[in-house]
């Protein structure tokens, strides 16, 4: 009987199966690339065989960690170490992929040896000198690019031959490649600097103790064990959670479906429930079974969703650009939980229905008209748009809720994405600069140029002057991102920072904190401030009415390369002109003699980055994701409403109504459905955005901007649902022939 039930609205099933399996194919698609990042940090520490890592203590990331090569010899001398290798991890573009994982190590030092070469030859010290440079390339990664030993590779500007081909059994190692370890400090810009030291300990009974005496020695430093260093990582729990806040939207939308569905089903048999509780049906029978139905078509939605999400994560893989660092890893923990997630919507969304159709008296339920609620009011054919839309209440209200958050999700989001926009545009703009320019095809978080490069561009024909800033990141107390901004104490960015208490920057050792870091951190002027091993004193207060900007502080340019391991080394340069009009030509001309700089105007440059544009692909993505469940949810709202007012509509046609009258009624439905609940998610939306601007954490970070566009993108969005989701509806309308349609039950 269930499946019989099911199959009754053929269309209706699918719509909501697919609505479930999309859901459930985002938890499991997340949920698999968020265990493959944790499964992915997790080989940096156990793969190599170390029992202990030693890191910056209050790096955000180990990607930003910065040890000096000297700590090396020094962890070495210990007792009970046997030996330590440093290493470097760090992201390289080439060719199509932006964020190309490399690492860095010693080739006599116990960690490298983990890298199992399947092909060529390994590594050598000082190869790098006597045959150029050399690297090994994971097997995965050999096949997405087509690489082979004795070819060559492009990391940024430098040409490498690969030496070998290695595998490890880790997909994000597998994923990525290896250099020596002078070679990959150039690449990461860190000269004499690792990321992290490994170390073997003669006696792992002794790792608490070796631990507490480095901790002791080196208090800039943190130690843990292999298997705890993924949980002392902050930026993944950041991900997770960002992950299964994704997650529970789609299954927000999943289970409106699902009861809308559920409803329907109650609704169009009201006789057959009446009929089965004059036959001495329970209730309790009554209510098992409609919950039985809604199980059903959840859980067959969520083994498509598991394939889907399954399917997807593989599709990812395959793409070069993304590969190396989105990897996925199963398990049947998440495939359960896909599963378990769809159980939990056919029960919560199936439970109101249920208990309504439990409720039916047999007197009752016999009363009500073909397929609608006893409860329901029966508009005259033709009736007002409003009556037709609140036919049924209920299911208006379901589908009002589906858009709704499909919209809010786009408002949101994207309100965020605008005003991180906004916040990097004012940044580039910083003192009225007419060029701004980082490192070509480096992400903006590990752009790096010589300050030499500065120097040579401000004597060009036509620079004014030239100048550079370093950006980085630490942990200070509740707060896990603190922006450091390194700048020449008399340069031109900074007069856009407003000093409102104290003095600017002089000196070395002194630090402006942005007016919302100082609120955050409950800081004062004359009182000092220790970033990680350093302490400055705060000579004043700034604001910029940039959030990225008042959530941090400013140091000199030497401090902030002294602190992040950057020696000579910019983020980021701004270039004045003599003449704003000869913009173009001196960026092509700085682009030529420089190719590791790209340069943009000021207003181009968040469109230029690619992390802008990676933000900006996962935000539509997200979206899509939310619009594709809403409109099968809207689809199978029409649809319902069709096949309710069969004899409505054949009613109508035989009063001479012409199919393209009854196609504009329902379209014209579909549509004001979908625009009220569009009205509804952006209300929602904005004032989420407008509460998350009022959380101290986020407010020195970035602040949500409504834009004209994003309204504007909102409502034709929810008015493309409504013409999308009434299509086929009202297609299937004007195909009713009015006898066929008055014979209709």
């Amino acid at each position: 009987m269930v499946v019989k039930s099911l199959l009754r609205r053929k269309a209706r099933t699918l719509l909501t199966l697919f609505g479930i399996a999309i859901g459930v194919a985002a938890i499991v698609a997340l949920g698999a690339l968020s265990n493959g990042l944790v499964a992915g940090y997790g080989s940096l520490s156990g793969g190599s065989g170390a029992d202990l890592m030693v890191a910056q203590e209050d790096a955000v990331d180990i990607v930003f960690s910065a040890v000096d090569e000297e700590v090396g010899a020094a962890l070495e001398a210990l007792p009970g170490v046997e030996q330590v290798a440093g290493m470097v991890y760090t992201l390289a573009s080439t060719d199509g992929v932006p964020y190309f994982i490399v690492f860095g190590y010693e080739s006599d030092r116990f960690a490298i040896q983990h890298f199992k070469i399947v092909e060529g030859e390994g590594l050598e010290a000082g190869s790098g000198r006597q045959k150029g440079r050399s690297l090994l390339m994971g097997r995965a990664a050999a096949d997405n690019l087509e690489k082979g030993v004795g070819d060559t590779f492009r990391l940024y500007e430098s040409v490498y031959r690969i030496a070998g081909i290695y595998e490890t059994g880790e997909p994000i190692e597998d994923g990525a490649a290896v250099v020596l370890l002078d070679d990959a400090q150039a690449l990461a810009g860190r000269p004499r600097q690792v990321n992290v030291y490994l170390i073997k300990l003669e006696d792992i009974a002794d790792a608490e103790r070796v631990r507490q005496r480095i901790e002791q020695r080196f208090a800039d430093l943190t130690v843990t064990t292999s298997s705890d260093f993924v949980q002392q990582q902050d930026m993944l729990a950041y991900m997770q959670g960002f992950t299964w806040g994704i997650s529970l939207l789609a299954v927000v939308i999943g289970g409106v479906g699902v009861m809308n569905t559920m409803l329907m089903s109650v609704f169009e048999r009201t006789h057959e429930f009446g009929a089965l509780r004059a036959l001495g049906w329970r209730r309790r029978r009554v209510l098992g079974m409609v919950l039985s139905e809604s199980l059903a078509l959840s859980g067959l939605g969520g083994a498509i969703g598991v394939g889907v999400g399954t399917a997807a994560v593989w599709a990812l893989q395959s793409v070069p650009a993304v590969s190396g660092f989105l990897i996925g890893s199963f398990s049947p923990a998440l495939f359960a939980q896909g599963i378990g997630v769809a159980l939990i919507l056919g029960w919560v969304g199936g439970a109101y229905p249920a208990w309504r159709a439990s409720r039916m008296t047999p007197a009752e339920a016999m009363r009500a008209e073909g397929g609608a609620s006893p409860h329901a009011s029966q508009p005259r054919a033709g009736g007002s748009l409003l009556r037709s839309v609140l036919r049924q209440p209920t299911r208006a209200l379901l589908t009002v809720i589906g858009v709704g958050v499909a919209i809010m999700a786009i408002v949101s989001l994207g309100a965020l994405s605008d005003g991180f926009i906004a916040e990097i545009t004012d940044l580039a703009s910083m003192g009225g600069a007419h060029l701004v320019g980082m490192e070509a095809d480096a992400s903006m978080d590990l752009s790096k140029i010589d300050e030499g490069i500065v120097r040579r561009i401000s004597a060009l024909p036509g620079v004014q002057a030239a100048e550079g800033f370093l950006t980085g990141y630490a942990s200070l107390g509740d707060l896990p991102f603190f922006v450091v901004f390194g700048y020449h104490p008399r340069g031109r960015a900074l007069d856009d920072f407003q000093i409102v208490e104290g003095e600017t920057l002089t000196a070395n050792r002194q630090i402006v904190l942005g007016r919302v870091a100082a609120d955050n951190l409950d800081k004062e002027i004359g009182e000092t401030l220790r970033v990680f091993d350093t302490s400055f004193r705060i000579v004043g207060i700034y604001e910029t009415g940039v959030p990225f900007e008042d959530g941090g502080g400013m140091v000199s340019l030497r401090d902030a390369q002294s602190l992040f391991g950057q020696p000579h080394k910019i983020s980021f340069l701004s270039i004045w002109l003599a003449d704003p009009n000869r913009a173009g030509e001196v960026r092509d001309e700085v682009e030529t003699r420089f190719p590791e700089v790209a340069l943009s105007l000021t207003s181009d440059f968040a469109e230029d980055v690619t992390d802008i544009q990676a933000m900006q692909a996962s935000t539509w993505a997200i979206s899509l994701l939310a619009l594709l469940v809403g409109g099968a949810g809207m689809t199978n709202t029409m649809v319902m409403s069709v096949f309710e007012r069969t004899r409505e509509i054949g009613v109508l046609r035989a009063l001479g109504w012409r199919k393209g009258r009854v196609l504009w009624m329902i379209m014209r439905e579909s549509v004001a459905l979908s625009l009220l609940g569009g009205t509804a998610g952006f209300v929602t939306g904005a004032a989420i955005s407008a509460l998350l601007n009022t959380i101290p954490l986020m407010a020195g970070f970035v602040q949500t901007r409504l834009s004209l566009s994003l309204v504007l993108q909102s409502f034709a969005t929810a008015l493309s649902l409504g013409v999308v989701g009434g299509l086929y509806p009202a297609w299937r309308a004007t195909r009713l022939q009015p006898v066929e349609a008055l014979r209709y039950e």
